[in-house]
C-alpha cells in the first residue's frame, strides 16, 4: 500500500497521482478519516491516562477533607468512556484501511497517463510472417496432430482447462526447463513453492482484499496462487535484510489458477482465457536505488527469450489505468500470432516500488538506516500464449509443427511434430 504520510502531507498531489490511474477511491475521504482517527485515538489516551491518575486524586481528596462524590462518580463512568473511545477509535481505522488498502500504487512519471487506450509500443522485434499458404489457427493444428484435447477437458472439468497431449505436454515442459534454465543462467535462483497461500501471504502482494473475487479460495482458508509472485515476493515478510544480500533474484516455476469471472467466451477458442495455466516467474527485492535498473534488465531478460525462441513480439508499456495495484510501472512482452494476427500477452513485468513490501513489511538495513525494499516481478514467461504464437509460427504447410533450436535439445533432439 502506499504510505498513509503521503496522503497526510502531500494530499493534492496524491489526488493528481491517482486520478492518472483513474481511481475513483475519495483520497479527501481517506484524510478526514484518518484525522478523525487520530483525534478518538489522542481521547482514548487521555482516558487511559485519566484512569491512571484519578485514584491518587481520591486518595488527596479524603486526606484533605475535600468532598469525593464527583471524582468516584468519574472513576465509575471512566471504564465505559474508554471502552466507547477505543471502539471509536477501531471503526474509524478499520474505515480509513479499507480505503489505503484498495488504493494501488502511484505510478511512476514515464508511465503514460489515462486509460489502456494510452499504452505506447516501446520496442517491434521480428517480421510478421508471410506463408505461401494459408496458416490455421493454434487448435486447428494442434487438435489434427491428436496434441490437444479440448472437449475433453470441458468433459473433466469445464470451460477454461484444457489437455496437452504427447509432443504437446512435451513442448511445454520443453518450454519451461528452457526458461529456467536461461534465468539460472543469468544469475536467478530457482525456487520450488507452495501453490496454496494463507490469507496474509494474498494480502502481502495486494491480491487482497480488493480481488478476492479472482481467487481460488480452499474449504480451509487456502488460496490457490493465481501467480508465483504471491508466494516467492513474501519470501522475506516480516523480516529485515542487510543491504550487502541485496538483490535477491528468484525464479520458480507453478501452475497458476484465476477465476476468470465474467471473461470466458469473449476470445477466441483454444488456449486463450484459462482457469489453469503453467507459468515461470521472475521475482527480485532489491534496494530502491537499484529497483528501476534491474526493472529494465528484468525486461530485457524476457524479451530475450523471446528472441531466441524466434517469435515476433512488441514490448508495450502500460497505462496507468491498465496496470495491476501494486505497480507503478509495467512492460507487456506481448508474441506475435500469426494465423490470429494478432500481438497476445505472454509477459508483464513490473516495478512495485515499496508498495508490496510495507504490506509484508520487509526490510534492509543499511548502516543505521531500515528502509523498505523494492520489488520486482515479471513472467519469464507464461506458456499457452505462448505455444499459440509458437505453433501459428512454426507450422509447415503439411500440418506439422517445426521445432525451435533452442528446444531441441530438451525434446531428445527432436526436429518437427509430426
Amino acid at each position: 500500500m502506499i504510505d498513509i504520510k503521503l496522503v497526510r502531507e502531500n494530499k493534492e498531489t496524491i489526488k493528481e497521482l491517482l486520478a492518472k490511474r483513474l481511481c475513483d477511491l475519495s483520497i479527501d475521504e481517506l484524510y478526514d478519516y484518518d484525522l478523525e482517527w487520530k483525534k478518538t485515538q489522542v481521547l482514548e489516551q487521555e482516558l487511559r491516562a485519566r484512569r491512571n491518575t484519578i485514584t491518587e486524586d481520591i486518595k488527596v481528596a479524603k486526606s484533605k477533607g475535600q468532598p469525593i462524590e464527583g471524582l468516584l462518580k468519574e472513576a465509575k463512568e471512566l471504564p465505559t468512556k474508554i471502552k466507547e473511545a477505543g471502539d471509536k477509535t477501531t471503526e474509524i481505522l478499520e474505515k480509513r484501511n479499507y480505503l489505503l488498502e484498495r488504493l494501488p500504487n502511484l505510478p511512476d512519471k514515464t508511465t503514460p497517463d489515462g486509460p489502456e487506450e494510452n499504452f505506447k509500443i516501446v520496442k517491434n522485434w521480428g517480421e510478421k510472417l508471410v506463408f505461401d499458404f494459408k496458416p490455421k489457427l493454434h487448435y486447428e493444428v494442434a487438435s489434427t496432430l491428436g496434441i490437444l484435447d479440448i472437449p475433453r477437458a470441458v468433459k473433466i472439468s469445464g470451460a477454461g482447462f484444457y489437455i496437452f497431449k504427447k509432443d504437446l505436454a512435451r513442448l511445454e515442459r520443453a518450454l519451461i526447463n528452457f526458461f529456467l534454465d536461461t534465468h539460472k543462467s543469468n544469475g536467478l535462483t530457482e525456487l520450488n513453492m507452495p501453490f496454496m497461500v494463507n490469507q496474509k501471504t494474498a494480502y502481502g502482494t495486494g491480491n487482497l482484499p480488493k480481488f478476492e473475487q479472482d481467487l481460488y479460495k480452499t474449504t480451509n482458508g487456502f488460496y490457490l496462487i493465481p501467480t508465483a509472485e504471491v508466494p516467492v515476493t513474501n519470501i522475506y515478510a516480516e523480516e529485515t535484510l542487510e543491504a550487502k544480500d541485496l538483490p535477491q533474484k528468484f525464479c520458480a516455476y507453478t501452475p497458476c489458477f484465476r477465476t476468470e469471472a465474467g471473461r470466458h467466451g469473449s476470445e477466441t477458442p483454444g488456449i486463450f482465457r484459462l482457469h489453469q495455466f503453467d507459468k515461470v516467474e521472475m521475482v527480485y527485492l532489491c534496494k530502491q536505488e537499484e529497483s528501476w535498473d534491474l526493472h529494465e534488465k528484468m525486461r530485457r531478460d524476457g524479451e530475450e527469450i523471446l528472441e531466441k525462441l524466434g517469435l515476433a513480439y512488441r514490448t508495450k508499456l502500460l497505462a496507468a489505468g491498465d496496470m495491476g495495484i501494486a505497480s507503478a510501472k509495467t512492460y507487456d512482452l506481448e508474441v506475435y500470432a500469426p494465423a490470429m494476427d494478432k500481438y497476445l500477452e505472454t509477459s508483464s513485468i513490473s516495478n512495485c516500488t515499496d508498495y508490496q513490501a510495507r504490506r509484508m513489511n520487509t526490510k534492509y538495513k543499511e548502516g543505521n538506516e531500515t528502509k523498505l525494499v523494492h520489488t520486482l516481478n515479471g513472467s519469464g514467461l507464461a506458456t499457452p500464449r505462448l505455444l499459440i504464437a509458437l505453433i501459428e509460427t512454426y507450422q509447415t504447410k503439411e500440418g506439422h509443427i517445426k521445432i525451435p533450436k533452442v528446444l531441441q535439445k530438451y525434446m531428445g533432439g527432436q526436429e518437427i511434430i509430426k
